[in-house]
C-alpha cells in the first residue's frame, strides 16, 4: 500500500459523549494501518468539541489527521457533503457523531483486508442500536440488532428501489464505498441517506457489494437528542411521504403491488428479527 486506502469522515455537532467514543476507536487503530487512513472531523458544535492536547496528540499519531470546526452552523447536509468533498482516500467510510465500533475487535484489519482481496464497489456493516435509560439507580441497556436475513438484503441490493419503503441497510455509517462524485441531496431531510443508497446502489456491480461479518458491527447510540432523527420527529409522516414522492418523481419510478408487499414483508421480518436478538443488561 503506497496511498490512502480508507478516508473515515465525521461530522459532528455538540454530542460529547459520541465524539469521544469515535476518537477512543481511532486511538485504538493499530500502527501498521494509520498512513494508510486519512480522518477528517468537521464540527458544526457551538464550541470547539475535541481538546486542543487531544488533537496535537491525533495529529502527531495520523499524518492525515484534519479537524475543522466551522464557525457558522453549516447543517448536517451540507457538512457531510463538505466533508466527502476533502476526502482522498480509495474509500469512504462516513462515520456520525453517534456511532462507533468496538475497540475489542479488529474492526480496521477486517475493512482493510476486505478491500485488498475483495475490491468491492460497497462494503455494508451490520448496525447494533444501543439505547440506555435509567430507573431506580440502575442502567437498563437495551442492546438491538438491525438485521434480517441475507437473501432479504440481497433483494434490495438488487432492487434499491425498495428502500423508500424500508430501510433495511440502517445509517451512512454502515456503509463503506469506493470514492466517487455522489453527494446527498441537501433538498431532503429524513430519506437523505436512502436516495443516496438508491443512486449508490444503481452505479455499483451488485455482485461486488458485500455484507461484512455479524463480528464486526457498529454501535449506534439511539437515545441520542442530537440525532437528526429525533430532530425531526414533529410532523414526520408527512416529511417522509413528501420525500418520497419528491423521489420517486425525480427517477421516474413507481411501485407495483408485489413491491409493495415485499416491502412491507421486509419491514415486518427487519422488526421481528431484531426484536428476537436484543438483549437487555441492568448495571449498577
Amino acid at each position: 500500500m503506497d496511498s490512502i486506502k480508507l478516508t473515515i469522515l465525521i461530522p459532528s455537532y455538540n454530542f460529547q459523549l459520541g465524539i469521544n467514543k469515535i476518537l477512543d476507536c481511532i486511538e485504538s487503530i493499530e500502527d501498521d494501518f494509520r498512513d494508510y487512513i486519512e480522518i477528517i472531523i468537521i464540527d458544526d458544535s457551538d464550541e470547539e468539541i475535541i481538546q486542543k492536547k487531544r488533537n496535537r496528540s491525533l495529529k502527531k499519531h495520523f499524518k492525515n489527521y484534519f479537524y475543522i470546526h466551522n464557525i457558522e452552523n453549516h447543517g448536517a447536509i451540507n457538512n457531510w457533503n463538505k466533508l466527502i468533498s476533502k476526502a482522498k482516500g480509495d474509500y469512504i467510510w462516513l462515520l456520525h457523531h453517534d456511532e462507533y465500533w468496538q475497540k475489542e475487535k479488529n474492526i480496521i484489519g477486517y475493512i482493510f483486508e476486505a478491500i485488498n482481496t475483495k475490491n468491492p464497489d460497497i462494503l455494508i456493516l451490520p448496525i447494533t442500536k444501543l439505547k440506555t435509560k435509567r430507573i431506580f439507580n440502575l442502567n437498563f441497556k437495551m442492546i438491538q440488532k438491525h438485521i434480517t436475513f441475507k437473501k432479504i438484503i440481497k433483494t434490495y441490493i438488487d432492487n434499491p428501489k425498495l428502500l423508500i419503503k424500508s430501510n433495511i441497510i440502517g445509517p451512512p455509517s454502515a456503509l463503506i464505498y469506493k470514492k466517487n462524485n455522489f453527494y446527498y441531496d441537501i433538498n431532503l431531510k429524513y430519506l437523505v441517506d436512502v436516495e443516496f443508497y438508491l443512486r449508490l446502489f444503481t452505479y455499483s456491480d451488485s455482485k461486488k457489494i458485500i455484507l461484512g461479518t455479524k463480528y464486526f458491527n457498529l454501535i449506534s447510540i439511539q437515545n441520542n437528542d442530537k440525532s437528526i432523527t429525533n430532530f425531526l420527529q414533529k410532523g414526520i409522516r408527512s416529511l417522509k411521504k413528501n420525500e418520497e414522492n419528491y423521489i420517486l418523481n425525480r427517477y421516474n419510478l413507481k411501485f407495483n403491488l408485489y413491491e409493495k408487499t415485499l416491502s412491507l414483508y421486509s419491514y415486518i421480518i427487519l422488526k421481528l428479527y431484531s426484536i428476537c436478538k436484543t438483549k437487555i443488561k441492568i448495571d449498577n
